[in-house]
């Protein structure tokens, strides 16, 4: 009962969030003034890589 403001609050799925995802890429990117964050990635996760 303590929590059910909460979990009502998450019924219809999660709000929308930005984050600031400020990671070791993202500032080797900065630093070497990268177009993009692909660049900088050793192992880039990204929709069009072919293996897990």
């Amino acid at each position: 009962e303590e929590l059910s403001f909460y979990l009502d609050f998450f019924r219809y799925g999660v709000p929308p969030h930005g984050g600031f995802g400020m990671g070791l890429a993202r500032v080797l990117m900065l630093m070497l003034g990268l177009p993009n964050l692909r660049e900088a990635t050793y192992l880039f996760r990204g929709p069009t890589r072919l293996l897990p």
